[in-house]
C-alpha cells in the first residue's frame, strides 16, 4: 500500500521504501530522546546532543542518565551556584558551595569553598578530579576555589543483640542412711464373751 500518486518518480518510491523500513526498527524513536527510557548504548549520543560538558565512561548507568536528564536545567543557569550544585547532585553527591562573602571571616573576593559529602561509595582521587572538572565547566569564570572539603557520610543499619543464660547445677544422689531407728507402740487387746442359756 502506498500513499504516493501514480505519477511518483523512482526517487520518491525508493524514499518511501527506505522510510518504511525505519519504522520496523526495534528501537522506538520516541524513547531515544528520553534519558530514562533510551538504551544505555545511546546515552553518550544523547549527552552530545544536549551539550553535556563533562562525560565519564566510568560513571554508573544511573549517574549517566541523571547527568543527561539535568543537562538542560544546568545550561539554563550555567555560571551560578545553583548550576554547580545541580550538576554535582546529578552524580549522586551532595555539595555545598560557600561564596567568599558567606564565609566567616569573609574570604578573598571572587573565591568560594566547596563542601562535598560522600556517601557509602567513598571518594577516591579520581572521583574528586572528576567532580572538580564538572565544577570548572559549570561555575562562572571569575570565581576561583580557595578550599575543598570532602566529608564521608555512611548510613547503615546496625543490629546488636545479647543473650544471657543463667542456671544452677543440682546433683541428686540416692539416699544412704547411716542409722535406721524404728519406733512404734505395741497394743494388745483381748475380749472375753459369756453366753448363758435358761430353760
Amino acid at each position: 500500500m502506498t500513499l504516493l500518486p501514480s505519477n511518483a518518480t523512482k526517487y520518491e518510491r525508493a524514499l518511501e521504501k527506505t522510510c518504511a523500513r525505519s519504522f520496523s526498527l526495534p528501537v522506538l524513536i520516541n524513547t531515544l530522546r528520553n534519558p530514562f527510557k533510551c538504551p544505555k548504548e545511546t546515552l553518550p549520543w544523547l549527552a552530545y546532543e544536549w551539550s553535556v560538558d563533562e562525560w565519564n565512561e566510568e560513571w554508573s548507568e544511573e549517574q549517566k542518565r541523571q547527568v543527561v536528564a539535568q543537562a538542560i536545567a544546568v545550561h539554563k543557569k550555567k555560571g551560578t551556584r545553583g548550576a554547580v550544585e545541580d550538576a554535582i547532585n546529578a552524580l549522586g553527591y551532595n555539595i555545598n558551595a560557600i561564596e567568599w562573602w558567606e564565609q566567616s571571616p569573609k574570604g578573598k573576593p571572587a573565591t568560594y569553598q566547596l563542601d562535598i559529602t560522600a556517601d557509602g561509595r567513598g571518594v577516591s582521587e579520581d572521583v574528586v578530579d572528576g567532580l572538580l572538572k564538572v565544577v570548572a565547566r559549570t561555575k562562572n569564570t571569575r570565581s576561583h576555589m580557595s578550599k575543598l572539603r570532602v566529608t564521608g557520610s555512611v548510613s547503615e543499619t546496625f543490629y546488636s543483640g545479647a543473650c544471657v543464660i543463667a542456671g544452677d547445677t543440682v546433683a541428686i544422689e540416692p539416699l544412704t542412711p547411716e542409722d535406721i531407728e524404728t519406733s512404734g507402740v505395741y497394743v494388745a487387746a483381748c475380749s472375753y464373751t459369756i453366753y448363758e442359756s435358761m430353760g
